[in-house]
């Protein structure tokens, strides 16, 4: 028999299953939404079989696209149908290599893609390719779309409206003995740790002295600081000056200066007269203008805080210190000593957080949170009511079994330019493929 006849005969055997697996199911699916599951499915089958495949070749500018990456037609109510694949990548001269790597460095090569769909033709499309990255961010953006994010948020409000005054009661006193105890034990620690790096800091300290303190800051103090103390300070000083002056005795100061130099036996009335002077004179005089003090004080520290040339010097300063490689590297190891390091540290939380009263919290935390812990998980994961979650199958598909890396998306707008470009917006792969239910 010759093949025409055969394909023939065999498609003519396909079509006739189909029709009379078709008209059986068609009785047995208006019971049922199975049924309706199982129309689509006979549907979608003899749309393949009966399939016109045509050939378009398309430019790839990322060079990413591999053979068998599908091809989705985007309906006008959002749903999506696969349409065609790429079946090969055509060299210039023709070609369809079949050793090509999995990632060509090529770029901007052509592919040949198979377009199957019978009512929209391949060149009345714009082709824009997907794929996804593997990242953790992407992960995170396909399992929590905006919709379950914010049912997942309503959710853990209403459990802690619920029980977030339980909550309080039981774990408060576990974080504040936890932060009791751990501060002493950081405090220690930070100190040995920086005693046992002085010699690096008293290097970094000696060598930010001479670039940035003898260079910026101190001109930086002269240029703009000291105006700012001199308005705000000078008068309430020389106020206090002058009572000062006034009070004090230049005859008491001279005569006891004059007698500490004889040799006679008594000695320091000079130093004598001082002390009285400053508790009998100067304190008062100090005490009653410390409100002028203080307001001047404040005054400078507002006008230094609000300078846009110290603030930006300071800030400068900052970044140049955050910036230095050896600085930030000594910082990290300091704190990584202090805090990861510190096997004291670790112990007082283990004893904290492994004590009778922190295994009664977290069974009161259980008792009231497994519920919408279990709604939550329902949420991402899926329910045995309503099987997996096709966000979580997505993941599933792409992380674990390395599918659904590439694909294609077909919009009918009328023309096609004959380049596969790149989509600004990302989005899920549009189709889940999910075990049906017997």
């Amino acid at each position: 028999m010759k093949r025409t006849n055969k394909r023939i005969v065999g498609l003519g055997f396909w079509l006739i299953t189909l029709v009379s697996t078709g008209v059986a199911a068609s009785r047995w699916m208006q019971t049922t939404e199975q049924n309706d599951q199982s129309q689509q499915t006979l549907e979608s089958i003899a749309r393949y079989v009966a399939r016109q495949e045509t050939q378009i070749v398309a430019i790839d500018p990322t060079g990413r696209l591999q053979p068998g990456d599908p091809v989705f037609l985007a309906g006008e109510q959002g749903d999506y149908h696969q349409v065609g694949r790429v079946a090969a990548i055509v060299t210039p001269d023709g070609e369809r290599p079949d050793d090509l790597p999995a990632e060509p460095l090529t770029r901007g090569r052509r592919v040949s893609i198979t377009w199957y769909s019978w009512d929209v033709p391949a060149d009345e499309c714009q082709l824009f390719q997907h794929h996804s990255t593997g990242r953790l961010s992407e992960v995170v953006e396909t399992l929590f779309p905006p919709a379950k994010q914010k049912v997942i948020r309503d959710q853990l409000s209403a459990a802690m409206a619920r029980h977030g005054e339980d909550l309080s009661q039981a774990f408060i006193p576990l974080v504040e003995d936890s932060f009791r105890k751990s501060l002493p034990v950081i405090e220690d620690e930070f100190r040995l740790a920086v005693a046992r790096h002085r010699d690096e800091l008293d290097a970094a300290a000696h060598r930010w002295h001479d670039e940035l303190v003898q260079e910026r800051l101190i001109p930086m103090a002269r240029r703009e600081i000291l105006p700012i103390v001199k308005k705000h300070g000078q008068p309430p000083a020389e106020e206090i000056g002058r009572e000062m002056w006034d009070r004090a005795s230049l005859f008491r100061f001279g005569w006891r200066a004059i007698y500490d130099k004889t040799p006679l036996p008594q000695k320091d009335l000079v130093r004598e007269e001082w002390q009285r002077f400053v508790e009998e004179e100067a304190v008062p005089v100090l005490e009653k203008h410390m409100d002028d003090v203080v307001v001047a004080i404040q005054r400078s520290v507002r006008d230094i805080s609000a300078s846009p040339a110290i603030r930006k010097e300071l800030a400068g300063v900052a970044e140049e210190i955050a910036e230095d490689p050896q600085s930030r590297q000594l910082v990290q190891t300091i704190l990584k000593e202090t805090f990861v390091d510190n096997e004291r540290l670790h112990k007082v939380w283990r004893e904290v957080w492994s004590s009778p009263e922190a295994e009664a919290a977290f069974e009161i935390a259980g008792q009231r949170l497994e519920p919408v812990i279990r709604q939550i998980g329902d949420e991402i994961f899926g329910s045995e009511q309503d099987g997996i979650n096709p966000d979580f199958a997505r993941v599933l598909r792409s992380q674990i079994l390395r599918k659904d890396r590439r694909w294609i998306v077909a919009w009918h707008t009328g023309a096609g330019n004959g380049t596969i470009e790149v989509a600004r917006t990302p989005m899920p792969y549009p189709i889940v493929y999910l075990a049906a239910e017997r």
